[in-house]
């Protein structure tokens, strides 16, 4: 029978070894993306997801194997919100500063950028350029920067913050979210980003004086409707 304090020992060393384990299998598959192995990665992402729950290196990967532009997002924001201590908060923070930067709604490619250099001001993605590296985009995001066409009207002059509850590669299920928080009774715009005869649908709710009201409204919508959201502006 082992001893109780190398028993205790053990336990308490267990998520530390779980952690070590999973940033040098993060490491070892971001090397194998580099070289053009993105699917033979992306078949052991739910193996991943399944040794290491709940951990922002491997969220990040499974991010990285999305070619899905607005999923992709979504997990990089997590990670932002839920891991804001990691590693790889700021990375995924500059992600999704990507991502809008590439979408053409640089109003809030700026807040995020701008959050970037606040919350991780030695990082690397803060004292850089700031310049979007196309390359490491999802594959519907990697070209020049969307030209947008308004699916709705969406007053810039206003300078107000909406929450994205949803971001669709068509329109049906884009009007669907939309009339889902209109028979709520919010306020909805939808927008529509054209790339090269490719759309993106984002549905945008609300209409908030400060990115602070509208991340409280966010979370408010989370606990209700399991929906989550992300702060944008124009």
């Amino acid at each position: 029978m082992k001893h109780p304090v190398v028993v205790l020992l053990l336990v308490l060393a267990a998520p530390l070894l779980r952690a070590q384990n999973a940033d040098a299998d993060v490491t070892k598959y971001l090397a194998m993306i580099q070289d053009g192995q993105i699917e033979q990665v992306k078949a052991e992402i739910p193996s991943l997801l399944t040794r290491y729950p709940n951990n922002p290196g491997v969220l990040y990967l499974q991010a990285q194997t999305t070619s899905e532009g607005a999923e992709a997002v979504r997990i990089y924001q997590s990670i932002v919100d839920n891991f804001p201590s990691s590693g790889w908060a700021p990375e995924a923070l500059f992600r999704v500063y990507q991502f809008y930067y590439a979408l053409g709604l640089y109003r809030t490619a700026e807040l995020k950028m701008a959050q970037l250099k606040k919350n991780y001001p030695v990082s690397k993605r803060a004292t850089g350029t700031g310049e979007v590296d196309t390359g490491s985009l999802p594959e519907d995001l990697s070209r020049s920067p969307a030209a947008g066409t308004p699916a709705g009207t969406h007053d810039s002059a206003s300078a107000h913050f909406t929450l994205q509850v949803g971001a669709y590669t068509t329109q049906a299920n884009a009007e669907k979210q939309k009339s889902f928080f209109e028979g709520l009774g919010y306020a909805v715009e939808l927008i529509s980003r054209v790339k090269e005869n490719r759309s993106l649908y984002l549905v945008l709710v609300g209409n908030y004086a400060s990115a602070e009201e509208a991340k409280a409204r966010g979370a408010e919508i989370k606990e209700k409707f399991r929906i989550d959201s992300i702060v944008t502006s124009n």
